[in-house]
């Protein structure tokens, strides 16, 4: 634990020296005046510590110190934690706070003591005590007895205004009481893992992220030296240290380190060694010294099919946004996730497994693509020199089809693949997971899946393959196959003796029939056959023999009666041409069995929750026999997009459960959690008030381009009870968060009366020029109705300008909340 202190420690000293002021690297080292230090133990005494001089320039790190203290100035927040990545600056930032806090950068510093501890992997509640003792100066009179020990602590601590402790480096949890921090001391706790920071009961909590581009540079520039900003290569020398480096602090001091000692020793230029055209570059570069320090995380995950899975999220291309799912089918293929019965269970473990792999900051969520994650490409060099020779990984650059000896996992992603020699298919004997989309292949050697007997998960999408050769036959182990995107592919070969096949996605190519003995793949839960146009060509006998199935994608056309017999699905997909075979389907009740559905009339609708109960709408009219929509009242979400025939959506949209249209008080949609309408060029209002009643589950209202709609809720049939003439009773939208309107040039009121909306967070007017009033008062019948939790409301200024209020002050309460926007800003 020393050891891996003093390292931090002297990157810290470091950062202390580095600041920067209006774009200017500041060079004037920080002043500590100190008479005695101890660093082996792992804190310093506090008694012996002098202040600090700090200079006033701003650190790299201030925004985080900044809202750390602001948390710190609050007297309901005692436990503040702060996380993120190995090598980011968390215990740089740690000794800024510190430093501020020592030198009275805060209102009630004055009275505070201030200490850090650095914690360390393997800490004890004795030990722990034992660092916090030293570090505050607190007499334990030599007593070993953990109980007695807290009481000293705790009475130290009451005996104080007010005192801060800080905890670096914190790998597990302990409990206040245990130690002896009463909840009068703040904590500030610093981990690599946000689930650290969740047990011990952080009120706030703050990730510190990698630097940007611009910070990479300063920190580097300054840690080598200076004299690259004269180099005509400056451009192309800061971009390539930033990709090395990815904003990691850590990772750039060590690069600087190494390659000024490269370039002075060897002469060569920091341009050749940073592209790799010298022969010191291929291993050095790699900064084996900061994986040793990330490291740390992996050997932490609880056990080996948890690192095995770390692992794996290094196979994809630089950069790459990686498909949460398809990860996680790759797990499945590997039999890295157990074989449980339930796909769905399956997938939710590979999420839980994705969000504690986030959350130990191995990897990172995607806010760029829902549904999907991405790994920092130092951690991911990281993972691969723990793999070693059993991955090859070229994904994303030219490469060529030949693999080491005893390779397990190959990665050619996206690599100019084409074409693949025959033959050396003796080497593949081991080879476990092979990844060639996004490849120009067309054809494959009939000899090379001869040798592949142990391959388990095959990956062939999005390339041009025309067909696939009678040898993967000979993939006895296999379990994942994916084809999508294939679209030169119109047949495959005969499938029938991959036994172990679980999942099949035959999706976007150009096959027309069901390949020949799909029945015998008894094993197969997932099965995406939405490249079929005519699912009557489906033989019935396909279906019925799929007993394992728990997931379908496909076409409906008719009923398919054999698809209602399919008791073992948990997941339907379904694709319907006309509004009767989907309502022909809802009457069947199959959906009643089902843990999820997407049934989609028209174009497909991209949402954010992969696996929920939704309905998509698109394209058609309400004429002739089909008067209303029959839909599974158990629905999540619905999509109306660009639908005619009817004034008002509730009018027509009925649960399947509904017999009587003339009958008010039946249960609509109680548990819709997200409704989307969008151009539909006739509906005059949305929904009727008692309809909207039911909707106590609704999070989103969204309505767009519908150039008629005058109202979105309208008053008919609500009970008026002790409400006077001309004013409508309020409805509570009790779990509703967003809602958005826009380009709605009719559109006068959302609701005459008032709406009861206590989670709402945000709202989006745009193009909505009529609307003149909001439906959120300070008061209604004699109680608070004002959203509370209201973050923005978003519209144009003309628009916020025109708006009248019901009572007296609402303007003033809902004024601080306006933001400007307008169309133009998306």
């Amino acid at each position: 634990m020393n050891a891996i202190f003093t390292k931090f420690f002297r990157i810290e000293l470091f950062w202390r020296d580095l600041r920067c002021d209006g774009g200017r690297i500041d060079t004037r080292v920080e002043t500590v005046v100190n008479n005695q230090s101890e660093l082996g133990t792992g804190h310093i005494q506090q008694e012996n510590k002098r202040r600090r001089l700090v200079q006033p320039s701003l650190c790299f790190n201030s925004e985080c110190v900044d809202r750390i203290i602001s948390w710190l100035d609050n007297d309901e927040v005692d436990t503040i934690g702060v996380y993120g990545m190995c090598g980011v600056g968390k215990t740089t930032l740690a000794t800024q706070l510190e430093t501020r806090l020592l030198n009275h950068d805060i209102r009630f510093s004055a009275s505070h003591d201030v200490a850090g501890v650095s914690v360390g992997v393997n800490c004890s509640v004795y030990k722990l005590q034992q660092d916090i003792a030293g570090a505050f100066g607190i007499d334990l009179q030599g007593d070993e007895d953990k109980t007695r020990r807290a009481s000293m602590i705790e009475a130290f601590f009451s005996r104080r205004d007010k005192c801060v402790l800080i905890l670096d480096d914190l790998w597990g949890d302990f409990r206040r009481k245990d130690v002896g921090i009463p909840k009068e001391c703040k904590l500030v706790l610093i981990s690599q893992s946000l689930d650290v920071c969740r047990v011990l009961g952080c009120e706030k909590v703050l990730k510190v992220e990698p630097l940007s581009e611009g910070k990479t540079w300063k920190l580097f520039n300054h840690s080598i030296g200076g004299g690259v900003l004269n180099n005509e290569d400056v451009c192309r020398i800061r971009k390539l240290v930033y990709d090395k480096c990815a904003g990691l602090p850590l990772a750039i001091v060590e690069l600087a380190k190494r390659l000024r000692k490269m370039v002075d020793d060897n002469g060569f230029s920091w341009r050749e060694v940073l592209e790799g055209t010298n022969p010191f570059s291929s291993r050095s570069m790699h900064l084996e010294d900061t994986f040793s320090h990330l490291k740390l995380s992996y050997e932490r995950l609880s056990d080996i099919k948890l690192q095995q899975c770390f692992l794996y999220s290094a196979i994809y291309p630089k950069g790459h946004a990686i498909s949460r799912e398809e990860l996680i089918r790759v797990w499945i293929g590997e039999k890295l996730i157990d074989d449980i019965s339930s796909l769905l269970a399956q997938y939710d473990k590979g999420h839980s497994i994705l969000n504690k792999l986030i959350n130990s900051c191995l990897l990172e969520a995607c806010e760029d693509y829902k549904g999907c994650i991405k790994i920092h490409e130092v951690v991911r060099h990281m993972a691969l020199s723990i793999a070693g020779d059993s991955f090859m990984i070229e994904a994303g650059v030219p490469s060529k089809f030949e693999f080491r000896e005893n390779v397990r996992v190959v990665s050619l992603i996206n690599s100019l693949i084409s074409p693949i020699p025959s033959g050396a298919s003796s080497k593949y004997h081991t080879l476990s997971t092979l990844l060639l989309q996004h490849n120009p292949l067309e054809l494959i050697p009939e000899s090379l899946f001869l040798q592949m007997r142990a391959l388990r998960v095959l990956n062939l999408s999005d390339t041009r393959l025309i067909r696939l050769p009678s040898s993967i036959g000979a993939l006895e182990e296999l379990r994942v196959l994916d084809l999508s995107f294939c679209q030169n592919l119109k047949q495959v070969a005969a499938l029938s003796k991959l036994l172990k096949l679980q999942f099949l996605n035959l999706s976007q190519t150009t096959i027309e029939k069901v390949p020949c003995s799909l029945e015998k793949l008894k094993r197969l839960t997932e099965l995406n056959l939405s490249s079929i146009p005519e699912p009557t060509k489906i033989p019935s006998v396909v279906l019925l023999a799929l007993c394992r199935l728990k997931k379908l994608t496909c076409h409906v056309i008719g009923t398919i009666h054999e698809l209602q017999r399919m008791n073992s699905l948990e997941i339907l997909d379904a694709r319907f041409f006309s509004l009767c075979d989907l309502s022909a389907y809802v009457r069947s009740q199959h959906w009643c069995i089902l843990e999820s559905y997407s049934l989609q009339l028209g174009c497909e609708v991209q949402a954010e929750q992969p696996y929920i109960r939704r309905v998509s709408l698109q394209g058609f009219s309400l004429t002739g026999q089909e008067q209303y929509i029959v839909l599974p009242s158990n629905i999540q979400e619905l999509y109306v997009d660009n639908c005619r025939g009817f004034r008002r959506l509730s009018d027509v949209m009925y649960p399947v459960a509904y017999q009587h249209k003339s009958c008010q008080n039946y249960e609509v949609f109680s548990s819709l959690e997200i409704c989307v309408i969008s151009r539909c060029p006739d509906v005059e209002t949305l929904f009727a008030a008692n309809w909207v009643e039911n909707l106590q589950s609704l999070e989103l209202l969204q309505v767009e381009d519908c150039g008629q709609l005058k109202e979105v809720i309208t008053e008919e049939f609500v009970e008026r009870g002790v409400y006077p003439e001309g004013i409508s009773a309020p409805i509570n939208l009790l779990q509703i968060r967003q809602l958005i309107f826009t380009r709605l040039p009719q559109m006068e009121s959302i609701y005459k009366g008032q709406l009861v909306c206590a989670s709402l967070l945000s709202c989006t007017f745009l193009d909505c020029p009529k609307l003149t009033r909001l439906p959120f008062s300070c008061m209604g019948n004699g109680e608070e109705t004002f959203p509370w939790r209201l973050e923005w409301i978003e519209g144009e200024k003309k628009w916020w300008e025109m708006l009248e209020w019901d009572q007296p002050g609402s303007e003033a309460l809902f004024k601080p909340l306006f933001r400007c926007k307008s169309l133009d800003d998306q």
